[in-house]
């Protein structure tokens, strides 16, 4: 009888997106503060939905802080250092990855404030809700097509 040595290695990703980009769902626990996660980008988010959950506490009188700057300014140096670099022939997303990610973090805080405060079968929520699907899902096509080297992703910072 024949025993097998053979040693089990984790799978192989496929996409390389999994692994470079944090998942739409993980950006949007991160923001809510559920759970943050090692990636940098989740950490960045969570600080985003901190920020914008503040911002709707004490309304729109508020002057925008700082800090969402110095935020996105992070988010344009980690995708300088992470994102291999884009094929020749790659359009160009219009919104720095920052921008979509803090757009993520101003639809979930209001999604989440609608539901908390409306009533739960009010059109509002549901449009609320979908609105920040869609936006996932806008999430997850750019940063399959970044890690795929198709699209290429504006970039205000500089090291």
């Amino acid at each position: 009888m024949r025993t097998s040595t053979r040693t089990l290695r984790p799978a192989r990703l496929t996409d390389p997106s999994e692994s470079l980009f944090p998942t739409g769902e993980a950006l949007l626990s991160a923001i809510r503060g559920h759970h943050v996660g090692p990636h940098p980008l989740t950490s960045i988010a969570y600080q985003f939905g901190q920020l914008h959950q503040q911002q709707h506490l004490h309304g729109p009188a508020r002057p925008v802080c700082p800090c969402r700057a110095e935020l996105s300014r992070q988010t344009d140096l980690w995708v300088v250092d992470h994102v291999p670099p884009p094929h020749p022939e790659a359009t160009l997303h219009s919104e720095t990855l920052a921008t979509v990610i803090d757009r993520l973090a101003v639809q979930q805080v209001q999604a989440f404030h609608l539901l908390m405060n409306a009533e739960p079968s009010d059109p509002i929520v549901h449009a609320a809700w979908y609105r920040l699907a869609e936006l996932v899902d806008d999430y997850t096509d750019l940063t399959a097509a970044v890690a795929h080297r198709s699209r290429r992703l504006p970039c205000t910072a500089r090291p």
